[in-house]
């Protein structure tokens, strides 16, 4: 619960008075929900388990660092079934903004805030679709199943439907059309740890299947043991998530914004935007010309010493105690919660998470 102290007016009880932010979580079987109150409005920010396509768009938008990978290789490998939750809110840190809902490419993300037009999310930035209709050949047919769901699935992003969409479009004229470029990059001199018979964690993951095994031998000269077609890729970021050797990057290099549905002079528009192009960062960093920092040669005189001493011997009982420690950290290193933070960089997460395993 977190308290908001009320500035106190001229025509109200000049009494200290205190508004309060509720903060609540529910969970079912294929759904997180979250809620916020404040006053009379009502926000809820729905996650859908089974939506989720481990793309891990809405984690690198998040203003508030809110949003962690969940286990997305083992989910992908089929160890663990797509039950689990390919990413973990942290609820009381969440602004509840609802930039997820908008880079989302597969509706898994949902808002709710009441009362209506209270909050209105036209008035803020958000992504071009991922689709495009050659509106000229679209015969929008009511009797077919095809045209029946495009016409359903048009006001939000939805890439899993759209795949289906355009592999069964009566007349051919729907298309994925991402707003993300880039560019997938697999690591070729790391292939040797890529094992797709047993792995298949891009594969399965891909939304629309842009992965694929070589078969030929031609194809395996080319490509080597894994490939992706990048003609169907939309860059969403899915395969390098899942992949348990880090043997994939996808390197996304521009991104097109679309202003406010309804216009005006909205002081959160540069903001939102910024948060949005947070998207491309490793392109932005790595397109930076790294600084030569000139190094001061020292001529440094080094002196040895012949140094004898006696080496001390551990005793029985203190390498019993070094390998209990030895296996509990072995034990606490093989977390997949503990690899996920580690690979982001997590240091003082782990440093409390340590201390408190070790006291256990």
């Amino acid at each position: 619960m977190i308290n908001i102290s009320k500035t106190s007016q001229q025509d109200t009880n000049k009494d200290d008075q205190n508004e309060e932010i509720e903060k609540s979580f529910d969970a079912n079987n294929d759904q997180l929900i979250l809620n916020w109150k404040f006053k009379e409005i009502d926000k809820k920010l729905v996650y859908d388990i089974k939506k989720c396509i481990g793309c891990s768009l809405c984690k690198i938008v998040c203003p508030v660092d809110a949003i962690e990978l969940g286990p997305i290789p083992e989910i992908a490998q089929n160890i663990l079934n797509d039950s689990n939750p390919k990413l973990l809110i942290d609820h009381d840190k969440c602004c509840y903004c609802m930039l997820c809902a908008i880079v989302c490419p597969n509706d898994a993300f949902h808002e709710n805030i009441e009362p209506e037009g209270e909050i209105d999310l036209e008035q803020f930035p958000s992504i071009n679709n991922f689709y495009r209709i050659d509106e000229k050949d679209c015969i929008e047919d009511t009797k077919n199943d095809t045209c029946i769901l495009c016409l359903n699935v048009r006001d939000r992003n939805h890439i899993k439907d759209y795949f289906k969409i355009e592999k069964n479009c009566p007349t051919h004229c729907f298309h994925i059309d991402s707003p993300i470029e880039g560019e997938v990059i697999i690591k070729k001199n790391m292939l040797h740890k890529c094992s797709p018979e047993n792995c298949k964690a891009c594969i399965n993951i891909c939304p629309v299947e842009s992965f694929f095994i070589p078969e030929s031998a031609e194809d395996v000269v080319k490509y080597g043991k894994i490939a992706c077609n990048e003609d169907q890729c939309f860059y969403c970021g899915a395969c390098e998530n899942s992949c348990p050797d880090d043997l994939i990057i996808v390197n996304r290099k521009n991104i097109r914004i679309v202003d406010p549905k309804k216009s005006g002079n909205y002081p959160w528009k540069e903001g939102w935007i910024k948060n949005i192009k947070e998207i491309l960062k490793f392109y932005v960093i790595k397109g930076k010309e790294q600084i030569d920092i000139p190094i001061i040669e020292q001529e440094i005189k080094k002196t040895t010493e012949k140094i004898i001493e006696n080496i001390p011997q551990l005793s029985k009982e203190d390498k019993d105690q070094l390998n209990e420690l030895n296996d509990k950290i072995q034990k606490f290193l093989k977390s997949s919660k503990i690899r996920y933070w580690m690979k982001d960089k997590k240091t003082e997460k782990i440093g409390k998470e340590l201390d408190r395993f070790l006291k256990q």
